[in-house]
C-alpha cells in the first residue's frame, strides 16, 4: 500500500505548481501540510475543494512547514514526501484540493 500511495505522491510533485512552495518562492519543495478545513469552508475558493474534502493539502519548503507544524494539530499536521508513512486519505486530501495549484 506504501508503494501504491508514494507513486500518486510522486505523481502529485511532479507537477509545476507543486514545484515550488506554497508559501515562499522557494523551489523543490519535500513537505507536505494538510490543513483541516473549519465547518462551512469546504467550498471555499481558498481550499479549492468543491465541498469533496474537509482537509487540504499543498507541498512547503522545510522552512515553511515549521511555520505550518507550530499551528498544531487541531489545525493541521506536516508529512516529508520521502521519510514519512502516508494515509490514504492524506494523499486524497493532497489530489481533491489541486495541491499547489490555485
Amino acid at each position: 500500500p506504501q508503494a501504491a500511495l508514494k507513486s500518486r505522491l510522486k505523481k502529485l510533485y511532479t507537477l509545476p505548481a507543486n514545484q515550488v512552495c506554497a508559501d515562499c518562492p522557494e523551489r523543490s519543495p519535500r513537505w507536505v501540510t494538510i490543513i483541516k478545513i473549519p465547518p462551512g469552508q469546504q467550498n471555499c475558493e481558498l481550499f479549492n475543494t468543491n465541498g469533496a474534502a474537509h482537509t487540504a493539502g499543498c507541498f512547503m519548503c522545510l522552512e515553511c512547514s515549521g511555520s505550518h507544524r507550530r499551528l498544531g494539530v487541531h489545525i493541521g499536521f506536516v508529512r516529508s514526501v520521502n521519510l514519512d508513512s502516508w494515509k490514504e486519505e492524506e494523499v486524497l486530501a493532497l489530489e481533491r484540493s489541486g495541491s499547489n495549484a490555485k
